[in-house]
């Protein structure tokens, strides 16, 4: 009996000492559990029909995790879609208007929104600096190397702004719309031509800003931390200027709003416990 008693000891000890070397290993994940479960106990829930209220489209819809996705149909010449946009068509001396009948291209006649010289095309809600927006365009002129066509993301009340350059570029521009800086790439891939139709649009993620065409990203200010630099919630649209004249047919949006816009929708969003959330 003596004898087994005492062969166990060591074996003991050693477990022992083993379990005093993995404790300061083990209190942090028990530690980490603790906050993980504490953070599962609530959950935010979004309305969607309270959030979808507060706009205009033609159609919509908002995920679990409050991505909000917002379609405009210009084609339809639906006034009423023109209530999210500033500023008034109305006050833009033409260079915003709506299409009459019989204009279109030399085969076409087409519906939608013409913009033409010089102006910007704002959406009213603010983002939290993750957002995307495109647009279906049919261009009725040439493009020339001065000019500019830019779906953009404009914060600060419109004293910074980062845009896509018809789908190309990832350029930065000023207030009176000029281009500043240096383009990303700086030499366009193309040109645009007359009666030549293009999908583009622009995407402001994680303070990187990617040029879009037809979904799918063209270049982008990846590694250059400058580029927008500063990134705070803001707005999105539509930048031109100079020899630009065509039809604007829609218009999508996808991202997430910014809470304090949020905060103006009466019932947007919810905290709920999460077993009631999985429970609904």
């Amino acid at each position: 009996m003596f004898s087994r008693g005492r062969s166990l000891a060591p074996r003991a000890l050693a477990f022992a000492l083993v379990a005093l070397l993995i404790a300061p290993f083990a209190i942090p994940s028990i530690a980490g559990a603790q906050e993980d479960a504490a953070e599962a106990k609530t959950q935010l829930v979004y309305d969607e029909d309270a959030i979808l209220s507060k706009f205009s489209a033609s159609s919509g819809e908002v995920s679990e995790d409050g991505r909000v996705s917002l379609t405009y149909r210009f084609s339809t010449k639906d006034s009423s879609l023109l209530s999210d946009w500033s500023p008034d068509i109305a006050k833009t001396k033409r260079r915003i208007r709506w299409s009459q009948a019989l204009e279109g291209t030399w085969s076409t006649v087409e519906d939608g929104l013409i913009i033409a010289d010089q102006g910007t095309f704002i959406h009213k809600a603010t983002w939290d600096g993750d957002v995307e927006i495109n647009v279906d365009f049919l261009s009725m002129s040439a493009s020339g190397k001065q000019d500019l066509f830019a779906a953009i993301y404009l914060w600060k009340k419109g004293k910074k702004i980062v845009g896509s350059q018809y789908g190309e570029q990832c350029i930065q521009v000023t207030r009176n719309l000029k281009v500043k800086g240096r383009p990303i790439p700086a030499k366009a891939l193309s040109r645009t031509s007359a009666e030549q139709r293009r999908t583009f649009g622009v995407r402001m993620r994680d303070g990187v800003v990617s040029s879009l065409r037809n979904g799918n990203v063209i270049s982008s200010s990846q590694g250059n931390e400058k580029f927008a630099k500063g990134v705070e919630a803001g707005q999105v649209g539509l930048a031109w200027k100079g020899l630009i004249n065509g039809f604007i047919f829609s218009i999508e949006i996808e991202g997430k709003l910014s809470p304090e816009f949020l905060a103006k929708i009466p019932g947007a969003v919810t905290e709920v416990g999460a077993e009631t959330a999985q429970t609904d």
